[in-house]
């Protein structure tokens, strides 16, 4: 008799927000783990809202009830003692979780994405966050992070214990494919700048506002969540610095809008002081858009050769590089088809195959699976 699949749970509940770095993870590794773990043996489970059990196309999802966060279940863990798990794994797959495995046989995968905290944060919250993330770790079988910096990170400020340590890269969204529609609320006869994300300070969208300053005939569009103070504090600086007919902040915009800012714009730019990966300059990159980084944290690393670097954000830095960048770029009629080349070695297809090797891995299978008597034939 065949022994059932194992049942395996992924931790989805972030997809519910897509305009989130974690929520484009979530939905599309999600995507992707769901189709590979069928073809290889496993049965995928996706833990999700109430809104999303059947996004995923599984027959089975988990459910994120407020009373399965681990502040809660770890007080009743010691009711799981002697019973056997329901699930053979869980793949934690960032490490804000909220939460874990009742049973403390459940093996279990964590996800970090960034230690951004130790740049953003001071004294006890520090701290805190670091013990937090400590437990996670501790909890875990096994670690996989999303790029090489973040692994240095992880590396030099915790004990992994001998745990196994495995970068494997986010893959990047097919959006070649999708219809492109004009922002009606743009003004397509002056070429722009274009860059997306939560409108954060670890952003530094600010520092694009004195670029666009000295690039007097260029406009300036800046996509994504815009709620924040720091999203205030640039509308005022704005409206005092005379930009308000050449700098937008649309918030939000569809994907079809996102879509069209990609590929008409003159450059893409991302000033990011921390990033644990970076998904837009790729979205950029795969369209053969030019981008420009900061050479901070992971962007080096994601950007390679084909990105052009700020090394600091004075006015007159920026500009030199991003004239530099341009001309280099429109000097050479091949550089639009080699940034498309970098963008196309991340692949959510490959991510899940690497997480779904580590899975079986985790779970021996492999060893199992070779001690498997074999049926003479009748």
């Amino acid at each position: 008799m065949l022994n059932p699949p194992p049942r395996i749970v992924l931790d989805l509940e972030k997809s519910r927000n897509f305009c989130s770095g974690l929520g484009q993870f979530a939905r599309n590794l999600g995507r992707a783990l769901t189709t590979e773990m069928s073809n290889r043996g496993l049965r995928p489970i996706p833990f999700v809202t109430s809104a999303q059990v059947n996004e995923f196309g599984t027959p089975d999802a988990l459910e994120a009830k407020l009373w399965r966060k681990e502040i809660f279940q770890r007080w009743y863990r010691w009711t799981q003692m002697g019973r056997s798990p329901d699930y053979a794994l869980w793949h934690a797959t960032h490490q804000q979780a909220k939460y874990l495995p009742l049973n403390p046989k459940t093996r279990v995968l964590l996800t970090i994405h960034d230690l951004n905290y130790l740049r953003e944060k001071k004294g006890p919250k520090i701290e805190r966050e670091h013990r937090r993330i400590a437990r996670l770790i501790r909890r875990a079988d096994a670690v996989t992070v999303i790029s090489k910096f973040v692994a240095g990170e992880v590396k030099s400020y915790f004990d992994l214990q001998n745990k196994p340590l495995q970068v494997i890269y986010n893959g990047r969204p097919d959006i070649s494919q999708l219809p492109a529609q004009q922002p009606a609320w743009l003004n397509a006869s002056r070429p722009y700048l274009f860059s997306i994300g939560i409108i954060d300070r670890k952003k530094n969208f600010h520092v694009l506002l004195d670029l666009i300053q000295r690039l007097p005939n260029h406009q300036l569009v800046i996509a994504g969540q815009n709620g924040s103070e720091y999203a205030c504090e640039m509308r005022r600086i704005i409206e005092e610095q005379h930009l308000a007919d050449r700098v937008s902040l649309p918030g939000p915009v569809s994907n079809e809008e996102r879509q069209w800012l990609y590929e008409n714009c003159e450059a893409f730019v991302f000033p990011s002081l921390t990033e644990g990966f970076g998904l837009p300059p790729i979205e950029a990159m795969t369209v053969g858009k030019p981008v420009f980084l900061a050479r901070r944290t992971s962007l080096p690393e994601i950007g390679g050769k084909r990105a052009f670097y700020w090394d600091d954000f004075s006015p007159d830095h920026m500009l030199d590089v991003y004239h530099r960048g341009m001309q280099t770029f429109n000097a050479s009629p091949e550089y639009a088809e080699l940034l498309q080349q970098a963008a196309a070695r991340f692949c959510w297809q490959e991510a899940a195959r690497q997480y779904v090797d580590l899975y079986r891995s985790i779970l021996e299978l492999e060893k199992i699976e070779s001690f498997q008597p074999t049926l003479a034939a009748a």
